[in-house]
C-alpha cells in the first residue's frame, strides 16, 4: 500500500489542500486528473508501508488445520451462564437493549431432555491433542465433540477449567500427531496491529475474519483478572474459545466476548491475552486446576478525593477496605486504609493490577509491599498464601443512639434497625437511617442502609464516635493540609471508602 500525501503548492489557487491515504500510487496519472488548472507543480510524497500484507491467505492456510469446532450436549438447560447480564461499566452507557454476549445462548427445553447447549471453537496447542477453549463453552457438558477442518470428529474429555479467566483445556485421543499452533506474546501486541480471528460463528466452521487490536488491558467486569485485548475483527456466537492470531500465525488471544446491540458483531470483541492464557493452560495441563497467590484483602480504586484524604500527592495503587481474618495480609499487619502502591518494587498504577500481580505469585513466596499508611510510605513483608475457594470478612459489634452529620441521620445498630434496613447480622458499626438528597453525604454516594464502620482508621460503634472522630479530623486538617476525611462504609456486605469534605462539617 502506498501513502500519497499532497502538499500545498506555493502557486496554489485559493485555499485548496488535500491530504489523503490511498491504496495506489498516482505519480503516473495525467496532470489533468490532478486538477492541473488550479494546482501547479504540487510535490507528491510517496511512502511505502511494508507492514500491510496484501493477503492473509498464507497465514490462514498454515494455522487453519489446528482450529476446531466444538459441540457440547447437556441435560441441564442452564442457559444463563452462556449470556450473562452486561457488566459495568458498559450497562450505564449502552442500556438494556444492548447485549453482552458470551458464547451461544440456546433454547430452553424440559429438564431431562437431551439438548445442544452450545457450539464454540478451540485450537490444538500440541500434537498430543490438547485443545484450548472457553470455560463457558463446555460448562455443564455431558459430551464434548470437536470437529477438524477436514470434517473428522473426536470426542473430547475435560482436563481442567478456570472460570475466573473463562478458560478450559480439553484432550482428544488420536492415532497420529495432530496439527497445532503456538502462543505468541500478547505483551508485544500494540493498538493498531493486524489480527486474524478463526472459529465457527453460528456453527459455520473455519471462518476467518481480520481486523486490528482496538485496545489492550480492557476491564469488562467479567472477573477479577480482566485484562482483555479488544479487537474489531468480526467475532460472533460460536467464535468463543477460538484463537486470535497475529500475522506470524501466533496465538495472541482467546476470543471470549462481544458487546452488541443485536447479538451479532458490532466490531467490539474481547480476547483473553495469550500471556495470561498460556500460564493458566500450563497449570490446567499439569494439575487440572489453577492455584493463585492470595493476600486476603478487599480493595477499591484510589480517587483524587481519596488520595487527598490519605495524604497522597496523586491517586495510585489499591486502597485496602477490609482484611480477611487469618489471611497473609492480617499476619503481615496490613490494615484497612493502607494503600498498596508497589509489589516487589514494581508500581501499582491501577487498582486491578494488584489482583493480577498477587495472583501470579507462588504460594509461600516472600513478597515486599510498598504501603502508604497515614501519608507515609513503608515496606511490609508478606508471605503469599493460596487463594481459598471462598473468603469471609472479619466483622465487629454495636450499640445505640442518634446524631446527624453531613446531612445524614445515624443510629446504633440493634435488632430492629437490622430488620428495617436489611443489615447483615455480622456487620458492625453505625447505621445510616436517612440521607438528605441535597446533602454532601448524598452527593458523595452515601445511602440509607449503609453502615459506617471506621473513620480515621478507628472503629465506630455509636453515632457519638462519628462526631468525635470527624471533629478530630477537622482540628488536624490545617496541620496535615487535608480537606477530606475517609469514612469506611459497608453496603450489602461489601466495604468501601468514601471521602467527605471537612469544610462541610
Amino acid at each position: 500500500m502506498s501513502y500519497v500525501i499532497f502538499k500545498k503548492s506555493a502557486t496554489m489557487v485559493g485555499a485548496l489542500s488535500l491530504v489523503g491515504i490511498i491504496g495506489f500510487s498516482i505519480s503516473g496519472l495525467p496532470s489533468s486528473n490532478l486538477a492541473a488548472s488550479t494546482i501547479k507543480a504540487a510535490p507528491v510524497s510517496i511512502v511505502l508501508n511494508r507492514d500491510v500484507p496484501s493477503s492473509f491467505s498464507k497465514t490462514i492456510e498454515k494455522v487453519g488445520p489446528a482450529v476446531v469446532s466444538i459441540r457440547v450436549t447437556s441435560r441441564e438447560p442452564e442457559m444463563a451462564a452462556q449470556m450473562p447480564v452486561m457488566p459495568e461499566p458498559f450497562a450505564r452507557f449502552f442500556g438494556k437493549n444492548f447485549g453482552f454476549q458470551f458464547g451461544n445462548p440456546g433454547q430452553r427445553v424440559p429438564r431431562g431432555t437431551p439438548q445442544t447447549q452450545g457450539i464454540g471453537s478451540g485450537f490444538f496447542i500440541d500434537a498430543e491433542g490438547h485443545v484450548v477453549t472457553n470455560e463457558h463453552v463446555i460448562r455443564n457438558a455431558e459430551t464434548i465433540k470437536i470437529t477438524l477442518k477436514d470434517g473428522e470428529t473426536f470426542e473430547a474429555k475435560l482436563v481442567g477449567k478456570d472460570p475466573k479467566t473463562d478458560l478450559a483445556l480439553l484432550k482428544v485421543e488420536a492415532d497420529r500427531p495432530l496439527p497445532f499452533v503456538r502462543f505468541g506474546k500478547s505483551s508485544k501486541v500494540m493498538v493498531g496491529d493486524w489480527v486474524i480471528a478463526l472459529g465457527s460463528p453460528f456453527g459455520l466452521g473455519h471462518t476467518a475474519t481480520t481486523g486490528i487490536v482496538s485496545a489492550t488491558g480492557r476491564d469488562i467486569g467479567a472477573g477479577p483478572y480482566d485484562d482483555y485485548l479488544q479487537i474489531d475483527a468480526s467475532i460472533n456466537r460460536g467464535n468463543s474459545g477460538g484463537p486470535t492470531f497475529n500475522t506470524l500465525g501466533e496465538v495472541v488471544g482467546v476470543n471470549t466476548a462481544i458487546i452488541s446491540p443485536t447479538g451479532v458483531s458490532a466490531g467490539i470483541g474481547f480476547a483473553v491475552p495469550s500471556d495470561m492464557a498460556k500460564s493458566v493452560i500450563a497449570q490446567l495441563q499439569s494439575n487440572g486446576s489453577v492455584s493463585r497467590g492470595w493476600l486476603g484483602v478487599s480493595i477499591q480504586k484510589v480517587t483524587k478525593d481519596l488520595a487527598a484524604g490519605l495524604g497522597m500527592t496523586k491517586p495510585e495503587g489499591a486502597l485496602i477496605t477490609s482484611v480477611t481474618k487469618g489471611s497473609p495480609a492480617e499476619v503481615a499487619g496490613l490494615m484497612p486504609g493502607d494503600v498498596i502502591v508497589a509489589v516487589n518494587r514494581k508500581p501499582i498504577i491501577k487498582m486491578r493490577e494488584l489482583s493480577r500481580r498477587i495472583a501470579s505469585l507462588d504460594a509461600g513466596q516472600s513478597t515486599d509491599l510498598e504501603v502508604i499508611r497515614g501519608g507515609r510510605s513503608q515496606t511490609i513483608g508478606v508471605r503469599i498464601g493460596i487463594m481459598p475457594g471462598s473468603e469471609q470478612l472479619a466483622r465487629a459489634s454495636s450499640t445505640d443512639s442518634k446524631v446527624s452529620n453531613f446531612g445524614m441521620e445515624l443510629s446504633a445498630i440493634d435488632g430492629q434497625i437490622r430488620a428495617t434496613l436489611g443489615i447483615g447480622r455480622d456487620v458492625a458499626g453505625v447505621a445510616v437511617v436517612t440521607v438528605d438528597p441535597h446533602s454532601v453525604a448524598a452527593k458523595r454516594g452515601i445511602r440509607r442502609g449503609d453502615v459506617v464502620r471506621r473513620i480515621l482508621g478507628e472503629k465506630v460503634s455509636e453515632p457519638t464516635d462519628v462526631s468525635r472522630l470527624i471533629a478530630e479530623a477537622r482540628s488536624h486538617a490545617r496541620k496535615k493540609k487535608r480537606e477530606t476525611v475517609l469514612v469506611l462504609i459497608n453496603r450489602k456486605g461489601k466495604d468501601r471508602y468514601i471521602a467527605l469534605p471537612l469544610r462541610s462539617v
